[in-house]
């Protein structure tokens, strides 16, 4: 058939921009942001599609629905386009060469933005994404990320990457009750309240395994989701807790650290991971590889 003979009627870039926001959102409420009316713009938009394409995009046998092959294949090929649209546009202007990294909120804060000011005076626009690793794993491997910086284990194979330097954990206490002692042991914080990390990750299992081996229970007074609630925790509630030492920083004043058996033993181990074949396309992303590897 002629292209000028094809119906385009249901098919346009701002639909496909929809589907892509709904597959990396997770869903049709999630792209809307609680927005009832653009949920149901959303919804309509996905049913024109798939009148246009022929074929569910979406299983909605499934909550929330999830997208199909065929919508996650279309979706590939929309953010391809707008890539290399976006690359186009960058090198025939004048403008900032955008480059988009994704990373927990305590890399953003504790490594990115520190080294986003070495390099300000470089033509670029830097977006950071606050991501978990799971998350930035699917975003590599949908190219919808130039760069992410995940723990080491969840980096996807084939990714161009180098290992930060490993990150050790402190224990933190109020000032007057770290100097009630002059030797801490594991034993010794059995009746002592802590903010703890939330969930089951690296760390809380390492933990619940140090407080065995003590034959003790850990008071939790609080579990937060992310390194800089439990600082605002500790700060606010005056008790203590557990940080990476990347972030001494924004430690909390009046506590003091603590040096426990084995503690220093454990360590964050991260990676900073870029597509090789976007960086054969893009010599920019290249040359900021090689930059945050001297920083």
């Amino acid at each position: 058939m002629s292209r000028t003979r094809i119906n385009l009627k249901g098919l346009s870039l701002d639909r496909l921009e929809t589907l892509s926001a709904i597959v990396a959102q997770g869903g049709i409420a999630r792209a809307a942001g609680g927005d009832a009316n653009r949920q149901s713009l959303f919804s309509r938009q996905v049913a024109e599609l798939e009148a246009w394409f022929g074929v569910d995009l979406l299983d909605r046998s499934a909550t929330p629905s999830r997208p199909t092959e065929v919508a996650l294949r279309i979706v590939r090929q929309v953010d391809e386009f707008r890539r290399e649209m976006d690359a186009i546009r960058e090198a025939s202007g004048s403008g900032r060469r955008t480059v988009v990294f994704g990373a927990g909120e305590r890399m953003i804060r504790s490594y990115l933005i520190p080294w986003a000011a070495k390099v300000r005076k470089e033509n670029l626009r830097l977006v950071f994404r606050n991501l978990t690793s799971s998350a930035i794993r699917v975003e590599l491997l949908a190219r919808r990320l130039d760069f992410g910086i995940l723990r080491s284990d969840r980096c996807p194979d084939g990714m161009e990457r180098f290992a930060l330097k490993p990150i050790p954990m402190c224990l933190l206490l109020p000032l007057a009750l770290a100097k009630s002692r002059r030797k801490w042991l594991w034993k010794d914080l059995e009746e002592i309240p802590l903010v703890l990390p939330e969930g089951d990750g690296r760390f809380a299992r390492f933990l619940r395994g140090r407080a065995l081996d003590a034959g003790i229970e850990l008071d939790v007074a609080m579990e937060c989701s992310t390194w800089t609630q439990s600082i605002d925790a500790m700060r606010e509630c005056g008790i203590g807790g557990f940080l990476p030492k990347d972030l001494e920083k924004q430690f909390p004043s009046g506590f003091a650290g603590i040096s426990l058996p084995e503690l220093n033993e454990f360590s964050d181990e991260f990676v900073i991971a870029w597509s090789a074949a976007e960086a054969g396309k893009r010599p920019e992303i290249a040359h900021i590889a090689a930059r945050l590897g001297r920083s």
